[in-house]
């Protein structure tokens, strides 16, 4: 097996981990808003379920929105199409990974929207190592390519755009070291796509050769390459961006266009065997998903861009058990006026609906 092929599987079978399985809709509950009162435990309760004419059988991450609350998704393998939902369902742009006919793609992975509705895209090619990323117009018509110049072997995962076009990437990088080939990688790239700097952050000494993942569940800090590849990258008002590295507790480190790391942080699920599987920024808040592998029960909590905690919401439960179809691991949206949180389920026609989850 070549080696461009080798390393394009390695990121297929990380990325599988991160599929979502549709969920059957709950009923529609009462809800209520909360304000900013301090950190307390509340409850999540259906809202209003919208029905999309779309179908999906599953769901990939990650799930962006923007401001208009279109939903960005991808059904199924993690190099399908990329489908942009108005709040109301519908679909209103495609993205296609092999929109470019010069490139033959082999994976297209994650995928950030810009505040100005473009979509950039990681993208592997198939016959060569080279990694490149696709920008998508906001209708789904495709830009144009930037060749990723590195380098060296980069194993991107996740990427993110500052207001001045530079790109933040996330991912591992290739050392000469057989007993343990590859590093923890973040750095910011020029709209061309060369490097201009890769950042050293605190929890880069681990190696991605860790130890295996706990009967707990738990990640453990070791955990260095699923820590990145099941991580996030999200935008904030501040103009800074925001890393989110799946440890137990998530590690958030906020990057200034300048590279500068401004604060690191960590956010805590309060239970041991739960683990980050989502995050979204509204405002000055940040929306952490939590799941617990063994019994699939789930809790958010909310907490500034400063890292302060303001409230944790758990599932609404009846006797002693999370409500059936509340939430799922497909965790599409957060905005904080109100405090709504959107989550994308199927149901057994295997329509896509649009939960919208409030507190109560």
């Amino acid at each position: 097996m070549s080696k461009p092929v080798l390393l394009t599987c390695l990121y297929v079978l990380g990325m599988c981990s991160i599929f979502c399985r549709g969920q059957e809709a709950a009923s529609p509950g009462q809800s209520a808003s909360h304000d900013d009162a301090p950190s307390t435990v509340r409850y999540l309760a259906p809202g209003e379920t919208i029905v999309s004419p779309e179908t999906a059988l599953s769901f990939s991450g990650p799930f962006p929105c923007d401001a208009d609350g279109n939903i960005y998704l991808r059904s199924g393998f993690v190099g399908a199409a990329i489908r942009k939902l108005n709040p109301k369902g519908e679909r209103v742009a495609i993205f296609q990974p092999d929109a470019n006919p010069d490139l033959e793609v082999g994976v297209a992975g994650h995928f950030a929207v810009t505040p100005d509705g473009e979509l950039y895209l990681l993208v592997f090619a198939r016959k060569e190592i080279s990694r490149y990323v696709f920008i998508f117009k906001k209708d789904g018509s495709y830009k144009e390519k930037i060749k990723l110049q590195p380098g060296f072997a980069l194993m991107p995962s996740s990427l993110a755009v500052f207001s001045n076009g530079s790109m933040l990437i996330t991912g591992e990088r290739y050392d000469h070291d057989p007993k343990d080939p590859k590093l923890p990688f973040t750095g910011i790239f020029s709209a061309d796509g060369r490097l201009l700097k890769e950042l050293k952050l605190e929890d880069d000494a681990i190696r991605s050769k860790a130890p295996s993942t706990p009967a707990s569940g738990a990640i453990p800090v070791g955990a260095g390459s699923q820590a990145i590849i099941r991580g996030q990258i999200e935008s904030a008002k501040d103009g800074n961006l925001y890393v989110m590295r799946a440890m137990s507790p998530a590690v958030f480190y906020v990057i200034s266009p300048g590279g500068e790391v401004v604060r690191r942080f960590t956010v805590d699920s309060g239970q041991g065997v739960y683990i980050p599987s989502g995050m979204h920024i509204s405002g000055s808040r940040i929306a952490v998903l939590f799941y617990s592998p063994q019994t699939m029960d789930k809790i958010i909590k909310i907490v500034t861009t400063e890292g302060e905690e303001l409230a944790s919401y758990e599932e609404l439960r009846a006797d002693g058990k999370a409500t059936k179809g509340v939430l799922g691991l497909a965790f599409a949206c957060y905005t904080q006026r109100p405090e709504r949180f959107t989550f994308l389920v199927s149901d057994e026609q295997h329509h896509i609906q649009l939960k919208l989850v409030e507190a109560r």
